[in-house]
């Protein structure tokens, strides 16, 4: 038989080219599929998933209905979807995806992660499980293994939905630490199931091992009994929040009435990443450079399409704290709507004289005479052309090394800014509108000096600042 690859676009699945078996670099072996790698001559390289079985039409529909689902979604940036199903020339079935070079596990092998990057993590993927939910979607299999981070250092969520884990039913007992105890019980996947996942997943980031780890001597169903019986150990020490410790707590009940739903555990990451004194001050590194940033920047970054005239004048907005930069690759994404605060004023003229369709920057907050400040040292930062994908624009930059950096992004008919805290990563993917035009600009920190990069336009846009 010949191979056959389905593309999932549109909605729907369309014939395409064949893939071929010699071409997969074998990459790892899971429960149920091996992972391989395919670089086609000249295009990217994606991870190819190859189940034992070909797919019958039930599932077929079921993995379409799902990923259309997901496409729709608004943090469908923070998950890994299918792109294609591939079937081989010996029958078996292929799903070709994004090739994500880590995994969670790969993240906290040298130790746990800091705990601003776990709140951000918690903030990311309670809202993919959030809107999923929402839109009827169950993931069924939140572990680890299944939380990914991109080359980016945006972190993702893979195996997505239910069509699958009916068609190939896995062994539980590999990922028992992390599966709910109904599960165990009498496989119910359902979204109070993947809270739970999500709870034990996030243990995992914050302390470096599971809520329930194996212990030395004990039998294969050790960890299976103590996820029915016995509460997960509680998180202290490292300064955690009581808030994140309570809320794991609650995540990781035994019935699932007593779990909070995602949208609940979505609002509680948005008030420990807002809330002041919600992350320790050792954490809080970002909280000086966002107002020296502020302090800094003597010009606002503004798209420009009518001739300058005096703006109106408008109080800025308060600046929420945020988590600090990490040791380790930072889990933070825009895509999915992390902490975006004001850093900077933001300028937008539509075309039209309207003063109310301007906001300048704003005055000084006290009536006294304010210092002069300084201006950030320009161009020190290198920021490449932006790469326009209609959805999505991909940034990527370059400055002087240990720099922290902020993303600000100029919206046309926005009146305020979104600003991204990147730490020491220099790149980052912003959702964007397919008709607005943008202007997007970079500034770092060392602690002691300001800088920041030229600004950068799509689709025409005018900046200034």
């Amino acid at each position: 038989m010949d191979a056959r690859t389905w593309t999932l676009r549109d909605d729907k699945m369309t014939l395409m080219a064949e893939i071929s078996p010699d071409a997969l670099v074998p990459r790892a072996t899971g429960p149920v599929a091996t992972v391989y790698l395919l670089a086609p001559p000249g295009g990217r390289t994606v991870a190819v998933k190859v189940y034992p079985q070909p797919l019958d039409r039930r599932t077929y529909n079921g993995i379409e209905v799902e990923q259309a689902k997901l496409a729709q979604l608004r943090s469908a940036p923070s998950i890994v979807r299918v792109e294609s199903l591939d079937d081989l020339p010996d029958g078996r079935t292929a799903l070709r995806m994004e090739f994500c070079p880590q995994a969670l596990p790969d993240l906290v092998a040298g130790g746990p992660l800091p705990i601003g990057d776990v709140i951000v993590l918690g903030q990311i993927l309670s809202s993919v499980l959030t809107e999923a939910h929402d839109a009827g979607l169950v993931h069924g299999g939140v572990t680890p293994a299944n939380v990914l981070e991109r080359s980016s250092g945006q972190p993702a969520l893979s195996d997505f939905g239910l069509a699958l884990r009916l068609r190939f039913p896995r062994d539980l007992m590999g990922d028992a630490a992390y599966t709910a105890p109904e599960v165990l019980r009498e496989g119910e996947l359902s979204e109070a199931a993947d809270v739970y996942g999500l709870g034990a997943v996030l243990y995992l980031a914050l302390t470096g091992r599971p809520p329930f780890p194996a212990r030395t001597g004990e039998p294969p169903d050790g960890v299976v009994l103590r996820v029915l019986r016995e509460p997960p150990t509680e998180v202290t020490g490292r300064d955690v929040p009581p808030a994140l410790s309570a809320l794991l707590q609650r995540m990781l009940a035994k019935e699932p009435d007593a779990r909070p739903e995602a949208a609940t555990v979505l609002g509680e990451f948005e008030a420990l990443l807002a809330g002041a004194g919600a992350v320790p001050e050792d954490d809080l590194d970002f909280d000086d450079f966002r107002d020296e940033l502020a302090a800094g920047r003597s010009v606002p970054l503004a798209v420009v399409e009518a001739p300058k005239k005096k703006p109106a004048k408008q109080k800025p907005d308060k600046v929420k704290p945020a988590p600090g930069k990490s040791r380790k690759p930072l889990l933070i994404g825009a895509g999915a709507a992390v902490a975006l605060v004001a850093v900077v004023p933001v300028v937008f003229r539509p075309g039209g004289d309207d003063p109310a369709d301007r906001v300048a920057a704003p005055p000084p907050a006290v009536s006294t005479p304010a210092p002069t400040p300084t201006a950030p040292k320009q161009a020190t930062i290198k920021l490449n052309p932006p790469v326009d994908k209609g959805t999505s624009v991909v940034l990527t930059w370059s400055g002087p090394p240990r720099l922290t950096y902020a993303v600000i992004v100029a919206e046309q008919g926005a009146k305020q800014p979104q600003t991204t805290l990147r730490g020491e990563m220099t790149s980052l993917t912003v959702q964007v509108s397919s008709g607005l035009k943008y202007c997007f600009l970079v500034q770092g920190t060392d602690g002691v000096d300001k800088f920041e990069s030229a600004p950068r336009a799509i689709r025409g846009a005018t900046c200034s600042g």
